[in-house]
């Protein structure tokens, strides 16, 4: 199901083919089955296709004639008491003597998920998933309610003489034989502290219990599952609590931020105002399957919780609030509300949401639960996306095993013996054990993924793994990043010389056609000659052989990798502050994903806003990268290559509505003494979409990413109207103040750098240039995103022709000048 296979389709193809024509059974192939075997060897060598001249035969005939005979070897079972499909074997079949092709019904790049499922093919995949959606259990829990007696099922007729604890605050007598409304009331006033009672399938006129209940017994505030009038803040926490007493007796309102009241009858609680006033945090409230539906019932509602950011809701009133904003009274009656069902109801795209749009969602939330990836490499490329597919209904039937009896691994045909039109993807099913008539078949869902990348916990994609001692270790690992914080000493400069070169006969080496092309200072020239260089500027990084440039200015550091790697960065504040406000919390999930994993439920128990980026270490250009507030997609595009998690800046500041980002460029001069300069020009990257959070918009690159260069509409912002559109939007805040704020984060950054990275002092020939990228955020905090080292300066060549002239003269001969602004 979830096999990462990096297809090298040319590099490798020489080295594996050899080791493949090793063995004996493949030395005489000839004909088609020798081409065959030329053009796909290097994928069965990475499936480990058993040795057979006759398994690769049955093989070659059946994708070259597209035989799918998988349905007369196996029968898909739908067992819907154990909500599962099996899949077994009709007869027998012994290891590694029958292959069959698995048709892919569906193959896709995630950020093209919007538009390949489709109302065209909901029904298939919504059959394919609908064992998906819950997850299946390790061990069966009961779970444990404090103050909560249950005498369900029990043949009562008199509630009064059931022994209760007198602590008792919820009670249940469902399923028994009780018709009193007398009896009932005369049990709840010899029991006082009762607040909560079930007695749904008893004998009972539930409209006349409800009523007297709540003339007589006014401390009573659940009645069957729905609210009283006399409900209190406390049932609104018992209900939302999922029932826990404990938290709803001890949890003050000011800590909730949401509210679950699905299913209650919400509008008939006297005090409801109240109610909500005791809840001054609440962002979020969920009122599914309520008796609110009409106009008047959603008008009568939001009234009372006007400052609502997120709800939850039926369809009906995600119409209604939708048509208020066709009317323009949105905001006169929820000011504050942002997304309606996760979706953003105010976007210039949205439209309506229909019960099919709704089944699209859940089969989008759950399809990577299905879905296989690979990815192709050839000589000179690596595609920027996986592809991710979805195997047809035998596939999918297979349930997974840690001791799987077959193999189930994709595969590419390459009739032409290259990746062009002809190609077909499919994936080969082969048993791997002796199977039985009638025996079950399994998988491996995690092929190849050993407890050294954390097999078990991402099983928690299909499973109901265990959480709590992930978030202790995340609280433990948050705690040591407290304390580090609040250790922190105060930076104190060393006094030093910084070295300079005369300005006078500089050799300057370099393979920046850029550098060679803008640099005119009359005391420099340019030399293909290392020996003869003073300075040596390379746009490509030589940080592991930068020893052999001792004695010469270099524009590199060798551990200038803690900060321009992004796996590296994070740890590199992290070590020197522990926390900071302008880096948003980030995971190498490498090494990192138990900790990540427990703050996602942390945050999720805390009902935090939850969406992360997802972006590979070691791509450029916003390649591979995923934004989702999804743990099992987290937790499946991590077989796509390695990942880091960011929290995702889910308010930022925007212009003209879109979301943008900050490029500057940067210039370690020293470290000891620490010397950094930040360039006067800056540049601006702003997306193609006005900025939402809107669920469905999430796979929509030009909703979420900035960088257009490459293919996409590029919608140029200069620095000057962006710092005039900046003070007219955001006055009386300005862009000065924002500034400042810019400057303080690259200081502290390569204080940071100093601290994590001592060595670093010796190095006194050395100077760096890095571009750094930032966003703000709605309170106009900076949030840096990455270092990149030699960035591309074409920009800053074409619009400030001085710019190399700029960091040449400050980095190596000491001069200031005004394009230069110095940090520290």
């Amino acid at each position: 199901m979830c096999h990462n296979v990096f297809y090298n389709l040319l590099l490798l193809k020489g080295i594996i083919k050899s080791q493949f024509m090793d063995q004996q059974n493949f030395l005489d192939l000839q004909g088609d089955l020798k081409q065959f075997y030329d053009n796909h060897g290097v994928q069965l060598l990475g499936m480990q296709f058993p040795i057979s001249v006759q398994l690769l035969e049955m093989l070659e005939k059946k994708l070259r004639e597209k035989i799918f005979d998988g349905g007369d070897y196996f029968t898909i079972i739908d067992d819907q008491e154990q909500e599962s499909y099996v899949v077994q074997a009709k007869q027998q079949i012994k290891a590694n003597s029958n292959i069959f092709l698995i048709d892919h019904s569906i193959s896709f790049k995630y950020g093209e998920l919007g538009t390949v499922v489709t109302e065209q093919v909901l029904d298939r995949l919504d059959s394919m998933i609908k064992y998906q959606l819950t997850k299946k259990q390790l061990t069966k829990q009961e779970k444990q309610y404090w103050r909560t007696e249950d005498f369900d099922n029990s043949q009562f007729t008199d509630p009064s003489q059931t022994p209760v604890l007198d602590e008792t605050q919820s009670i249940t007598f469902i399923g028994n034989q009780i018709e009193s409304i007398e009896l009932c009331l005369k049990f709840l006033q010899s029991h006082p502290n009762i607040k909560a009672l079930w007695l749904d399938d008893n004998p009972l006129d539930f409209d006349q219990l409800l009523e007297q209940v709540e003339a007589h017994c006014p401390w009573v505030e659940i009645l069957n599952g729905k609210f009283t009038v006399n409900a209190s803040v406390w049932g609104f926490k018992y209900v939302s609590f999922d029932f826990d007493i404990k938290k709803a007796n001890y949890t003050e309102g000011v800590s909730i931020n949401q509210l679950n009241l699905s299913n209650r009858q919400v509008l008939r609680v006297r005090s409801l105002s109240e109610i909500y006033n005791a809840f001054p945090n609440l962002k979020k409230i969920i009122i599914k399957d309520t008796e609110i539906k009409s106009f008047e019932d959603t008008n009568q509602f939001f009234r009372i919780i006007s400052q609502i950011e997120y709800i939850e809701c039926d369809l009906e009133v995600e119409e209604i609030l939708h048509d208020l904003f066709l009317n323009g009274k949105l905001d006169k009656v929820a000011p504050k509300l942002l997304l309606v069902n996760d979706r953003d109801i105010r976007y210039p795209s949205y439209v309506k949401t229909t019960q099919a749009q709704q089944r699209l969602q859940i089969v989008k939330q759950n399809i990577l639960k299905i879905a296989g990836s690979y990815r192709l490499l050839s000589s000179d490329q690596m595609d920027e996306q996986s592809i991710w597919y979805v195997l047809d209904e035998l596939g999918t039937s297979i349930q997974h095993s840690d001791t799987p009896n077959v193999k189930v691994l994709p595969f590419l045909y390459l009739p032409s013996g290259k990746i062009d039109e002809t190609t077909i993807s499919y994936s080969i099913l082969f048993p791997i054990q002796h199977l039985q008539a009638n025996q079950p078949i399994y998988r491996d869902y995690l092929t190849g993924i050993t407890e050294e990348k954390f097999r078990s916990y991402r099983l928690g994609v299909w499973y109901d793994i265990p959480y709590d001692f992930m978030i202790e270790g995340y609280q433990k690992y948050y705690q040591n990043l407290t304390a580090i914080k609040n250790s922190i000493q105060p930076f104190e400069q060393q006094q030093g010389e910084i070295e300079y070169l005369p300005k006078e006969n500089i050799k300057v080496i370099t393979d920046l056609e850029m550098v060679s092309a803008n640099v005119n200072l009359p005391y420099i020239q340019f030399t293909h000659n290392l020996e003869e260089a003073d300075i040596i500027y390379f746009g490509v990084g030589v940080h592991d052989d930068i020893n052999q440039y001792l004695g010469k200015f270099i524009n590199q550091y060798q551990h200038e990798y803690a900060i321009i790697s992004k796996e590296k960065l994070a740890f590199t504040i992290q070590s020197a502050y522990g926390i900071v406000d302008w880096l948003q919390e980030t995971f190498n999930l490498q090494n990192q994903l138990p900790l990540f994993m427990g703050c996602y439920k942390q945050r999720e128990l805390e009902n935090k806003e939850n969406t992360w980026i997802i972006k590979p270490p070691n791509m450029a250009r916003s390649m591979d990268m995923v934004v989702t507030n999804n743990l099992d997609v987290i937790l499946r595009v991590l077989e796509t290559g390695p990942k880091l998690a960011q929290k995702y800046i889910d308010k930022p500041l925007t212009i003209r509505k879109k979301k943008f980002d900050l490029r500057f460029i940067v210039a370690l001069r020293s470290i000891e003494p620490l010397s950094v300069y930040i360039y006067s020009t800056f540049w601006i990257r702003i997306s193609n979409n006005p900025f939402t959070m809107d669920v469905n918009t999430f796979t929509t690159y030009e909703t979420h990413f900035t960088v257009m260069n490459y293919g996409r509409q590029l919608t140029q912002v200069f620095m000057k109207d962006f710092i005039q559109e900046f003070n007219q939007e955001y006055y009386p805040y300005t862009w000065d103040q924002q500034y400042e704020k810019i400057k303080l984060v690259v200081k502290e950054l390569f204080i940071a750098l100093k601290k994590h990275k001592p060595e670093m002092a010796e190095c006194k020939k050395n100077r760096s240039v890095y571009g750094m990228d930032l966003m703000i955020d709605q309170n106009f905090t900076p949030k840096l995103l990455e270092m990149t080292f030699s960035p591309d300066c074409t920009r800053a060549c074409k619009y400030t022709p001085s710019f190399f002239n700029d960091l040449f003269e400050t980095l190596f001969f000491g001069v200031e000048n005004q394009n230069m602004i110095k940090i520290i």
